[in-house]
């Protein structure tokens, strides 16, 4: 049986391991003069200190080199950890020696260089290993996104649906429909232009705004198509450049999310309100809903994956404000091209 053992422990364990024997080591002397149960308290202390300097390495090394990638804050960081350490230990061990060795007396000086010798040393050994395991745990993040990858793209191919064979469908639903119902025919039209885009044009990095507008459009139209009377559905767009090149798919999640969760009143009307404007380099979108108190707003998969886009896409350059009111829920993005 295989046991995963995670690779966060490796590290204090092995410099624990190699520090234990050179300290059991050094306390020889310790042990056959006052016995074990004396030594196990300068060597806890000892330990105490080593861990100090380990952790508060791994820490800087973590947070000024790796992540902020700012040297000059390591080495007068390290350099003062290296200074009180070696002065902590030199003063515990002098302290210890003498009660071991009292006819024996040391002068503190002759500990420090020793100390301070170890401490570097010891500092190269644990960063050494330090970054190794980060090496390894950084490839083995890789391997797991390729796997995961890989899952993505089998689960995809199972599921995909011939594209030739759906459109063909729909086309011989649209052949079989009565000419004299339009509305029936229209709505079919726009289910396939949503299909269409998502499948043909929306598998890009970036599209046409455009593009987005009818997509929007269509969406919105069908929707209210399938809505009963009750439900006040507005789509207004004011765009200057259509060509302006925007993520795809980039809005509808928030409104699906609209229609999903719109409140279903009998007695009073249910409204959905959505805006797109474009003006310079800066879109507004706004869209507002009804909805029941009682209707628990979670969003789902759709709208954490939207967030989620917005942040790899548009890092620091939009503003996303989500609000749930007295019966209204409203979302106003902001997005800087």
């Amino acid at each position: 049986m295989r046991i995963n053992f995670p690779v966060k422990y490796v590290f204090p364990l092995l410099f624990g391991l190699m520090y234990a024997v050179f300290m059991i080591m050094e306390l020889q002397g310790y042990v056959k003069r006052r016995g074990w149960l004396f030594s196990i308290t300068p060597l806890l202390m000892y330990f105490a200190l080593m861990a100090l300097l380990i952790y508060g390495n791994a820490l800087l090394l973590r947070y000024s080199v790796l992540e902020k990638r700012k040297l000059w804050l390591y080495i007068p960081g390290i350099l003062f950890m290296i200074v009180l350490y070696t002065i902590s230990r030199t003063t515990i061990q002098w302290y210890w020696d003498n009660i071991v060795w009292p006819e024996e007396p040391m002068r503190f000086s002759s500990y420090f260089l020793w100390n301070f010798i170890y401490a570097v040393w010891f500092l190269i050994i644990a960063s050494m290993l330090y970054f190794t395991l980060k090496w390894y745990d950084q490839r083995q993040q890789v391997k797991n996104i390729q796997i995961n990858q890989l899952q993505t793209e089998l689960k995809y191919l199972r599921a995909q649906i011939n594209p030739h064979f759906l459109f063909n469908g729909l086309n011989t639903i649209y052949g079989s429909i009565d000419k004299e119902n339009q509305q029936a025919r229209d709505i079919l039209v726009q289910f396939s232009d949503l299909l269409r885009y998502n499948l043909y044009e929306a598998d890009v990095d970036w599209v046409d705004l455009e593009k987005e507008m009818i997509y929007l459009e269509n969406y919105v139209a069908l929707q209210k198509a399938r809505s009963d009377s009750n439900l006040q559905v507005s789509l207004e767009i004011i765009v200057e450049n259509k060509n302006l090149k925007v993520a795809p798919l980039i809005f509808i999640a928030f409104v699906e999310n609209a229609f999903k969760f719109s409140s279903r009143y009998e007695t009073r009307p249910n409204t959905i309100r959505v805006r797109l404007q474009q003006a310079g380099n800066r879109i507004q979108f706004e869209c507002e809903n009804s909805y029941e108190d009682d209707e628990p707003l979670t969003g789902g998969i759709g709208l954490n994956n939207a967030k989620r886009r917005l942040e790899l896409l548009y890092k620091d350059r939009y503003t996303l404000s989500i609000k749930k009111e007295a019966y209204t829920f409203s979302v106003h993005l902001t997005i800087v091209l």
